[in-house]
């Protein structure tokens, strides 16, 4: 637990436990992990939902429940999470198809939680991974298809996918992120 300790001092939103795990895993790719989750971190910065499509309203939206139980489902987003860092682990494992239903404040807000997951755990084949690499691929935008990125939250995506790239071949649908990259996301590496 020292290293834990000392972890939690010099990377305070870096979870310690994580972070021995990866350097248990030793792939090379631990501190381009972190590195990488710290970058999401600072992009998507003060980004919230608003009125946003979020987790659970999309969730039921896919399931196509009645208005009712949507707006429940619209209230729970706002219920249990005010900003994006608030996302637990579990919901964006849980939940690897509802981007499809959101709009782009929706997109916008979830996508991070959903980049940091994976960074972190991509080797655990949650059909998340591929179906935010798919999102990716299809421009990142929401059923509005409004644009709300900034240059560096382009870019982090960018690297995110960059990433995947790099250390996802077993894991991963490579070639989508590499799609990504050569049609949309691949200019904002420079």
């Amino acid at each position: 637990m020292f290293i834990g300790g000392i972890i939690a001092k010099v990377l305070p939103s870096i979870n310690p436990k994580s972070y021995i795990r990866c350097v248990r895993d030793n792939t090379g790719a631990t501190m381009q992990a972190i590195e990488l989750s710290e970058e999401i971190k600072t992009a998507f910065e003060g980004v919230l939902l608003k009125d946003g499509i979020g987790i659970n309203q999309a969730d039921r939206i896919e399931s196509r429940q009645r208005d009712v139980l949507i707006q429940k489902g619209r209230n729970l987003d706002r219920m249990w999470w005010t900003e994006w860092t608030d996302i637990q682990d579990k919901y964006v494992s849980s939940y690897s198809d509802v981007m499809y239903y959101m709009d782009s404040a929706g997109i916008k807000w979830t996508l991070p939680a959903y980049m940091t997951y994976i960074v972190n755990h991509y080797k655990e084949g949650s059909f998340s991974i591929d179906s935010t690499i798919y999102v990716l691929e299809a421009g990142g935008l929401g059923v509005d298809k409004v644009d709300l990125y900034t240059d560096a939250q382009r870019k982090v995506i960018a690297k995110f996918l960059q990433f995947m790239v790099e250390v996802g071949e077993a894991y991963v649908d490579v070639e989508s992120a590499q799609n990504a990259l050569d049609k949309v996301w691949g200019e904002y590496l420079t």
